[in-house]
């Protein structure tokens, strides 16, 4: 009897493990200033969902769901997604964007409009780099795709779209605000005078 019970434990432990690995393609300059974080597990079948992680110093993320094909057991079947992130209030510098996705095949669309993959875009931005990394398989034919944007100059918020014939599982995406240097200069003599002044 005992036996069963130390299997049973492991095997939730096992599923544990899987359930909240997803988050693993993380940026080296999470938690810096500028920086924010926002995740979504889709518990719920509510399609302005709320993150269920936030770390934003700027302000409550928002995301919605196109409901074509609708929420089973804490996935979304898309159509599109779309996120509001609030930045830094200031336009200058540059800004990173990482995505980090769990996804699988729809096959949804009898249309071939909405292929199987995940499209990401992102507005506003005068100019930007986007990369995809290499897609991990991760269980059961999920896959775990992490997209990395550099967008300039730094926008106060920006709009994520993500469309296609996929289902989601879980969303990541960490943001961070890195200033010009002339930014920095005078941010650096402001903390600087902030230090005198606490002196006198």
């Amino acid at each position: 009897m005992m036996n069963k019970w130390i299997i049973v434990y492991v095997v939730i432990l096992l599923t544990g493990t899987i359930a909240f690995a997803h988050d693993v393609d993380i940026p080296p300059w999470r938690g810096e200033p500028g920086s924010t974080r926002q995740q979504w597990e889709f518990d719920t079948s509510d399609v302005i969902p709320t993150a269920d992680i936030v770390d934003n110093d700027y302000g409550s993320p928002r995301l919605s769901v196109d409901t074509s094909y609708g929420w089973i057991d804490g996935e979304w079947a898309l159509g599109e997604m779309d996120v509001y992130i609030p930045n830094r209030q200031v336009v200058d510098g540059y800004k990173d964007i990482w995505i980090q996705l769990t996804w699988k095949a729809g096959g949804n669309d009898p249309t071939p409009f909405l292929p199987d993959q995940p499209h990401v875009t992102v507005t506003p931005f005068s100019t930007m780099t986007m990369s995809r990394s290499d897609d991990n398989v991760i269980v059961s034919g999920w896959t775990h795709s992490t997209f990395k944007i550099t967008i300039w100059p730094n926008p106060v918020e920006e709009w994520i779209t993500i469309k296609g014939d996929i289902i989601v599982d879980e969303l990541v995406i960490d943001t961070k605000c890195v200033p010009e240097p002339a930014t920095m200069a005078l941010l650096g003599l402001g903390g600087l005078a902030l230090m005198r002044k606490r002196r006198i």
